[in-house]
């Protein structure tokens, strides 16, 4: 009798065994499925940023490689930045598609952009069912809300400058950053957001100075590293 039950048991944990393996590997190949593709306006900032976010995920085979992927950077405007993105091989494929642009207004020594060329692209990817990470002034604001609430408007040098003295922000490195500061930005973007709607609930990206959307896409690839953690 004994030996009977000590079968019966081996054969349900068998079972068992075999049945969570199955569901790991049911997770794992739903989150592989997971991809996202973005173009970003900056060649440096934003890509620094979010490479470094895809390689933790890669690193803890939270994701496949490849379900990560950052467009060929060719143009430093908004409504070319989308270009980019149209002209990623397969980029309909990718279950997220989104461009990370600044509204970054042209400035008198040079440098921005006007008005339609911001514009144009918002408009364009919101018919295209394409996400729009946008920045005002610059993708720089993004990494201010990490360490203070900023609701007074600022250009982009003042912005860069500001950063430079409080924490000597460099350009091509990445700021050191924990995931309670990052709590804390994702915080202050929505209520910067929040408070710049109107009565109708509208937003207005380009004359919104200071607001950023990019909390939108760094909620989701938290997503995927939680959704695998289950």
């Amino acid at each position: 009798m004994a030996r009977r039950q000590g079968a019966e048991n081996f054969e349900s944990n068998k079972k068992a065994r075999k049945q969570a393996k199955k569901a790991n590997r049911t997770e794992a190949s739903r989150d592989e499925r997971e991809t996202l593709v973005i173009a970003c306006e900056d060649s440096v900032s934003a890509p620094l940023y979010f490479n470094a976010i895809f390689d933790d995920l890669k690193k803890n085979h939270k994701i496949a490689a490849s379900s990560l992927v950052i467009a060929n950077h060719n143009h430093t405007d908004p409504y070319g930045v989308l270009q980019d993105l149209l002209k990623h091989p397969n980029y309909q494929d990718f279950n997220h598609q989104w461009i990370v642009i600044d509204r970054d207004e042209e400035r008198t020594h040079g440098g921005g952009h006007i008005l339609e060329n911001f514009n144009q692209a918002i408009t364009r990817a919101n018919s295209k069912n394409i996400r729009v990470a946008y920045s005002n002034p610059c993708f720089e604001i993004w990494y201010l809300l990490h360490f203070e609430y900023r609701n007074t408007a600022m250009d982009r040098d003042e912005l860069i400058g500001k950063l430079v003295r409080d924490i000597q922000y460099k350009k091509n490195e990445l700021p050191a950053l924990n995931q309670e500061q990052q709590n804390t930005a994702i915080t202050n973007a929505q209520n910067l957001i929040d408070s710049w709607k109107d009565n109708q609930g509208i937003s207005r990206p380009a004359t919104d100075n200071p607001s950023t959307t990019v909390h939108e896409l760094v909620i989701l690839l938290n997503r995927f590293k939680s959704t695998s953690e289950k």
